[in-house]
């Protein structure tokens, strides 16, 4: 195979007929193809018709020298190359851009239910492997390639029939068993080539089908407050007068405080369906036109429970874990008087992803020196709800009043909790925790749609008259629409006080136990937690021991109307509507040059892009009325009908160049230098016109601050200067090393810009200030020596602001969870005239950073002999310029690249008389997925830790025809864990489990 500058299956080279099978031929072509190809180019072949290495293709990718994926429940979702992310490579179907589409609330994550879709990442997940002849990855840029990927270009390759060189079809048939699921899930596969004796005619067929059952167990905190240790302020971090404080952090040092705890257990289904067909027709020896289409969809359906508790800030007892830099608290308690909310989040989330695509494309030879190509192509992709109501997520949380005593051990691989149940203000005051305990608290749905479009057409063409120099040239056109719809609804029940319980109906709550479902972690509690309870002698049970399971569907259903909701209907509380267009003229030439320097064979490349993007970008904002503070550090957002139509318009233009060079030093030994300049566009969302709000985390009088948020359409790509040096040498058909050093130095990465304002006249209930509510609340608990917690406060505040319900007003405060929860069950505070206006931390995206990327790749892809033994062996090193500083200021924002993280693989193979044994070590350092997590006002990164995996593949083949092969995927059931400014600072841990897949295949 000859590589040229464009993609392979342009190339007139592409008619050469190349059958290739089995693992040493895939590597063999793989090598082929990065040898012959200018720039730094990997790529992955098929090993036969039907048959691509892996299960996944974005498993697959992974074995390339810098390239990791990010998992979602255990499997590869999406790239990242050399440090960048999905949002930064570019992905094409035969050489045509692919929309993207995700909205990613089924992640096992419980806090990812609310995402929304902004992604231009593409989710290999979606691909069938089995359809897929070839993938090249592109690390170098060139003219002829669209822009918009900074990490690389990654090509996907379909069958083509006029190429195949013969008649052909492979059938598939795949048993899984996900040990995380139920039972033995079914996949069936085929593939189809046929041509007419002239070889005029063809056609290509592909279809799949693959159902998967799965499911993880997990640990999650949603948020971690940030503060300045300070020993003369307790009550700042929820400690009570007297509390015990063991190994304090010192005086003004950084202190993370964890919000609650959950445990949960998730169940999964997936249901797959792709399907191509290509049809190709060649009336002459010097015309060949294609047709083709594309389908695949991906159905999610989950049903999960969370079981949780809230701190309330009430600590007794507190051990820090003596981090100098980020103090955590690691054993702390609370003794909860009358019972705080135990709660049991029900979740029923589905969600459906689609994408179509259809393409046409002209291949001519003008004459024997001039080739002229033209393909058009029309794409969509969407990704929205697909459960009842057409929602994504429907949660229902039910609970009891009965945390009283609790205690926490954060300082365990798993954190744990044990509590004292104390169900003698609500419930049957038998000391135990049964359904006569539980009622509903509150219900949410969930909405949340993105949808993109790509319209474009490209015509290109090749002048080769045989000489040492080849010109290529082009113009393009690509129209891309993007829309995000996400609507948020919710309905107070028996609110976060639990005022109702037991009146849950029959039959629709099992009694069940989410903690014995974990398998690598001892779920039982914190060690010695019943000699130090309270009241003393009583008994503790560990989070999770007792859980309340149950449809949240039937229990919306069978509930909110009893409250006066409608199920399908429930009151906003939040929605989002934003378009972003994009029109892109493309204009490219480019000269590759064959000669000699000093003797030795060279080659050199010289194109130059250029590109003027017209961006357009319009937003319809629901205007906040009001925000109703609810309970203690709870509060609810209210919209009112009335719409705002915002929109913004922004052009760029681009030019970039890029310069391959090659020299054969010997026969087996090449060298490469490359410069390119390339770009990357902003995230959809950092370009929406909108302005969100977020409530403060608590009262702003105890330091809760609002947040904000809108984007910037007026922004500018990235763009980036690359820089490649590579040696590689070639010692053998299927061996060959390489080393390669690259540089990348970015310009016009998206910072953030902050301020501090008001937004839509909204008040503040909160403030403390003199002569509003909240102000007269805090003098009478001073007055009354009354300690100034989230509880009292709010509690304090509601007897003043409904004196129709308490006439007695401050006189009728009683101290104690359980008239607290009576107050907050039926009573909130809303801002009222006289009330300051509420000030929010109001970010925006700007261009404003630059930063270097840089590091080392190494691969050894070796055979020995016809032993049938070999290994592929690579390690990729990523440096930047820019790391996050954990110890930094919580209330300045900073600038960090993410996704920079070393990686390795390590391939053992054994091929010989049928027999194919593959044992494949990959390996992920931890990094920097998010500077600051999306989940409050809070500045906490998000970091994800080290990732190792080992599959094993084992293949016979009993016939040239016919192959039965085994995968064990996850073989040592490796699971995930994401934590903040330190590593005790946990937000996520996932236990997973192995996958095998025993799978037939047969030709004919």
């Amino acid at each position: 195979m000859v590589a040229s500058p464009v993609f392979a299956q342009d190339a007139p080279e592409q008619v050469e007929q190349i059958e290739v099978r089995g693992v040493r031929g895939s590597l063999s072509q793989s090598m082929n193809v990065k040898r012959q190809s200018t720039g730094v180019v990997d790529a992955i072949s098929a090993e036969d018709m039907g048959k691509f290495p892996d299960t996944n293709l974005a498993e697959s990718l992974q074995r390339i020298t810098g390239v990791s994926i990010n998992r979602v429940n255990g499997e590869g979702s999406e790239v990242t190359v050399r440090g960048f992310g999905g949002n930064f490579n570019l992905i094409t179907l035969n050489g045509r851009q692919m929309p993207a589409a995700n909205v990613a609330s089924i992640t096992g994550n419980p806090l990812d239910q609310g995402a929304s879709g902004t992604t231009r990442s593409f989710d290999f997940s979606n691909l069938a492997s089995e359809g897929v002849s070839g993938i090249e990855v592109y690390k170098t840029g060139r003219a002829a390639v669209p822009s918009g990927g900074i990490g690389a270009t990654i090509n996907i390759n379909t069958l083509k029939p006029l190429s195949q060189g013969e008649n052909r079809a492979s059938i598939g048939a795949k048993a899984m068993k996900d040990y995380s699921g139920d039972g033995v899930t079914p996949e069936l596969s085929g593939v189809a080539n046929w041509s007419n004796d002239d070889n005029t005619f063809g056609v290509a067929v592909f279809g799949s089908y693959q159902e998967r059952d799965s499911g993880s167990r997990h640990m999650s905190v949603e948020n971690y407050q940030l503060y300045n240790w300070d020993s003369t302020s307790p009550g700042t971090f929820g400690l009570v007068d007297g509390a015990n404080v063991t190994n304090a952090p010192a005086e003004g040092q950084l202190v993370a405080m964890p919000s609650n705890l959950g445990l949960g257990v998730n169940e999964d289904n997936r249901e797959r369906m792709n399907g191509m067909v290509t049809l190709q027709f060649a009336p002459s020896e010097t015309l060949t036109l294609t047709a083709d289409a594309t389908y695949a969809s991906n159905e999610i359906n989950s049903t999960s429970v969370v079981d949780g508790i809230w701190f309330a800030r009430q600590f007794t007892d507190m051990e820090f874990d003596g981090n100098p830099v980020v103090a955590t608290p690691i054993r702390f308690t609370e003794d909860i008087d009358g019972g705080k909310d135990f709660f049991f989040q029900n979740l029923v989330m589905a969600a459906k992803d689609e994408l179509t695509s259809f393409g046409f494309n002209a291949n001519w030879w003008a004459n024997d020196s001039l080739n002229l190509r033209f393909d058009a192509n029309m794409a969509n992709a969407k990704s929205g709800g697909n459960g009842p109501y057409g929602k994504n997520v429907i949660r229902f949380n039910v609970a009891g009043a009965t945390a009283g005593w609790q205690t926490m051990d954060f300082g365990l691989d798993m954190p744990q909790a044990s509590i004292v149940v104390d169900d003698s203000v609500k419930g049957n005051n038998n000391g135990i925790f049964d359904l006569a305990d539980v009622g509903p608290q509150v219900t949410r749905a969930i909405s949340s749609d993105q949808e993109s479009d790509v319209k474009q057409f490209r015509f290109d063409g090749t002048w080769d008259e045989g000489s040492d120099v080849k010109v290529d040239f082009g113009i393009g056109y690509m129209a891309t629409e993007m829309n995000q719809l996400r609507y948020e609804t919710e309905a107070q029940l028996g609110g976060w006080g639990v005022a109702d319980v037991g009146n849950i109906p029959e039959g629709l709550l099992d009694v069940t136990c989410t903690a014995c479902a974990f398998e690598d972690h001892n779920m039982s509690g914190v060690a010695g937690a019943d000699s130090i309870a309270q009241p003393a002698g009583s008994t503790t049970i560990p989070l999770g021991s007792v859980s309340f399971r149950g449809n949240a569907v039937d229990l919306l259903n069978a509930v909110a109307p009893a409250y006066g909701f409608t199920p399908g209907d429930l009151p906003s509380v939040g929605a989002q509507n934003n378009t972003v267009k994009e029109d892109i003229l493309s204009l490219y030439a480019m000269a590759t040059m064959d000669g000699e320097i000093g003797g030795f064979e060279a080659n050199l490349v010289v194109g130059a892009r250029y590109e003027k993007t017209d961006v357009e970008s319009i937003s319809l904002q629901s205007v906040p009325e009001q925000i109703i503070w609810l309970s203690d550090n709870d509060f609810t957002i209210s919209y009112g009908d009335q719409t705002e139509a915002l929109s913004q318009d922004h052009s760029y233009e681009a030019f970039l160049p890029n310069i391959d060079f090659s020299v054969n030093l010997t026969d087996d030994l090449k060298a490469r230098a490359s410069y390119s300049m390339t770009l990357a566009r902003p995230a959809y969302n950092q370009m929406y016109t909108a302005t969100s709000i977020g409530a403060p985390g608590r009262p702003t009088y105890l330091g809760g601050v609002a947040s904000g948020s809108r984007g910037n359409a007026a922004l500018d790509p990235l763009e980036s200067n690359n820089f490649d040096l590579s040696l590689e040498y070639y010692y053998g058909d299927s061996s060959m090393v390489s080393v390669g050093y690259y540089r990348k130095d970015v310009d016009n990465f998206v910072g953030t810009q902050q301020v501090s304002q008001t937004l839509f006249g909204l008040l503040d209930a909160t403030s403390g200030a003199a002569g509003t509510v909240s102000g007269e609340a805090i003098a009478e608990l001073e007055a009354r020596g009354i300690e100034v917690t989230e509880r009292n406060f709010f509690t304090m505040s509601a007897l003043l602001a409904n004196p129709d319900v308490f006439p007695g007003g401050a006189d009728e405060f009683e101290e104690g969870q359980a008239f607290a929860d009576d107050v907050f069950a039926n009573n909130n505070v809303e801002p009222v005239a006289g009330d300051p206006e509420m000030a929010f931390e109001v970010t925006q995206p700007v261009n404003n950073q630059s930063a270097r990327i840089s590091g080392y790749e190494f691969a050894w892809q070796h055979f020995f002999g016809d032993s049938g033994f070999g290994y592929q062996a690579n390690f990729t090193i990523v440096d930047g310029d820019i790391g996050y500083d954990v110890g930094a200021d919580p209330a300045i924002d900073q600038f960090a690249l993410e996704g920079l993280s070393d990686s390795a693989n390590l391939v053992l193979i054994y091929e010989k008389d049928g027999l194919s044994t593959r044992v494949a070590y990959n390996w992920r350092d931890s990094f920097l997925a998010e500077v600051n997590r999306g989940v409050s006002s809070v500045r906490n990164p998000l970091f994800i830790d080290e990732y190792k995996q080992v599959d094993v593949n084992v293949s016979y083949d009993f016939s040239e025809d016919l192959t039965v092969s085994m995968d064990v995927i996850n073989l040592f059931e490796e699971g995930s864990r994401q934590y903040g400014r330190s590593y005790n600072n946990t937000f996520f841990i996932q236990e997973l489990d192995r996958r095998i897949v025993l799978s037939a295949r047969y030709n004919f």
